[in-house]
């Protein structure tokens, strides 16, 4: 613990008022904790719902709600104000009135009271610096002393060094959710902007710290859920981008048919599926190691995070060992998508990569990694430019400086998105032709330069951009399907 078991005894001695529960926690505890008499708590729950109803209209809208809590700093795209309305409006008519606000906090005082306690282990009144510490390493949350003092610090008001219950109470008084530990601290990253979790071609909500595995699994569902449903799409994109003639969807689309079925528009969306966790883990670990780097280097403060151009350059070396890493099963599956198998049997994973293997070398596996990888920074780039310059636009002449919602945020991302996949998209059909070829041909290719040169004397410009309308329309749908099924499963794991 370090630096954290300094101070002990002088934190000890600064705590007062121990409360001792004996049989259920009632509003009595609570009262004793917060040193206040049921008058003075009433007063003071009154006047915080008169802080939210500015019009005293006598009850609380959304609208009055995002206001207080814009008004109190807490931000407002991670929809507490809906949440809390939620939570309030026992009749579900989307107004509380001061008996719905007052039935809310009484159940949030008592649930911050017995979880106050289950920090507070010696039950003296107040969390010391060592016992926060002690329930987040319980919790799976490993923080240093720089964090573990940057969180005291926030909640604790008058700077003496300890958690009181009525500091703890007013920090997450109107925090919506249930009040666990690890809910407590996404809060306090989210409302404190503890500089943990910033990233720009990382998936949004990702900690270092609150159970990450939980994170990785919530994007590796979502990412198999929008792969399996755009599968069709991807698969006559592969076809059109290694034909060398002339490249019609139709024709693409009824030579599938007949060769799988309805099944042949999935060949190769297993190796995409079991690609998925590994490749958004390697990425993700990846990028906070260069992140912790880059901040270091430079010399920034914590808060101030690493920059556009850090995210950029760490989302951008993140992307490109994750894909080195996956790149043979990326391979795999290109050719379980043009295998020809005339109505035969298409080859296992096992049978093709042994294939590759014996026939072609261990190097083989890396044909088109090159290519892939020069498009991955410039890609990360113009998706990230576009969707800041965007959402700008969006927020100065259609929301008039209000904050973008999830759909006008899925608008810019499908956009920006698109636009980067279409100016890379020349380098993603060389890769695949390289990735498609068969050794020893009379029409292999020399490497890249000769893709590049034999695919515009043969096909001109419009060669490099085939299969690029199946790959836009996937845009959508692929980016729809990951943001609802990652929310859903964040609600599953826990970790709204």
């Amino acid at each position: 613990m370090g630096a954290k078991s300094k101070n002990v005894e002088e934190s000890r001695s600064k705590c007062c008022n121990p409360v001792k529960k004996a049989g259920p926690v009632t509003m009595d505890h609570v009262l004793m904790a917060s040193q206040e008499t049921k008058e003075e708590r009433e007063l003071r729950i009154r006047s915080l719902f008169g802080f939210f109803d500015r019009t005293n209209a006598g009850y609380l809208d959304y609208a009055q709600i995002e206001a207080g809590l814009s008004a109190l700093q807490i931000p407002s795209e991670y929809k507490y104000a809906k949440d809390l309305l939620n939570a309030c409006d026992a009749d579900k008519d989307g107004r509380v009135d001061y008996q719905d606000f007052k039935k809310y906090m009484d159940d949030k005082e008592l649930e911050l009271y017995r979880i106050f306690q289950a920090i507070d282990v010696e039950h003296n009144g107040c969390i010391l610096p060592e016992e926060l510490w002690e329930a987040l390493v319980r919790a799976g949350i490993q923080i240093d002393d720089e964090e573990l003092a940057r969180f005291v610090e926030r909640v604790d008001k008058d700077n003496n060094g300890v958690i009181t219950f009525e500091e703890w109470r007013d920090f997450l008084l109107l925090y919506p959710h249930e009040a666990t530990i690890e809910n407590i601290y996404h809060y306090l990253e989210r409302v404190c902007l503890v500089d943990i979790g910033e990233h720009s071609v990382i998936p949004a909500g990702i900690s270092k710290h609150i159970h990450a595995s939980r994170y990785l699994i919530a994007g590796g569902v979502a990412g198999a859920a929008s792969r399996t449903a755009t599968a069709p799409l991807d698969r006559l994109k592969v076809i059109l981008q290694v034909q060398t003639t002339e490249a019609r969807i139709m024709p693409a689309l009824k030579n599938i048919l007949r060769d799988g079925g309805f099944l042949g528009f999935f060949r190769g969306n297993g190796l995409n599926v079991l690609k998925v966790t590994p490749e958004s883990a390697i990425r993700f670990y990846t990028y906070e190691m260069l992140k912790t780097f880059i901040v270091n280097a430079k010399g920034e403060e914590t808060k101030e995070g690493i920059g556009t151009m850090g995210r950029l350059l760490a989302g951008g070396i993140a992307g490109a060992v994750a894909q080195t890493a996956i790149y043979p099963m990326d391979l795999v599956k290109t050719r379980i998508q043009t295998y020809c198998c005339s109505g035969g049997r298409v080859p296992t994973l096992g049978t093709l990569s042994k294939e590759i293997w014996v026939h072609e070398g261990p190097r083989a596996f890396y044909r088109g990694l090159i290519p892939s990888l020069l498009g991955i920074i410039p890609y990360a780039g113009i998706d990230l430019a576009a969707y800041e310059t965007l959402k700008e636009m969006s927020k100065k002449y259609i929301l008039h400086d209000e904050e973008a919602g999830p759909l006008v945020q899925l608008g810019c991302g499908t956009a920006s998105g698109a636009l980067g996949a279409t100016c890379v998209y020349p380098l993603q059909v060389v890769r695949t032709r390289m990735q498609a070829q068969r050794p020893k041909g009379d029409s292999a290719y020399g490497g890249m330069g000769d893709v590049f040169k034999r695919t515009f004397k043969h096909e001109g410009f419009r060669g490099f951009y085939k299969g690029i309308f199946p790959n836009l329309l996937k845009v959508v749908p692929s980016a729809s399907i990951t943001y609802m099924v990652y929310e859903y499963m964040k609600k599953g794991l826990d970790l709204d």
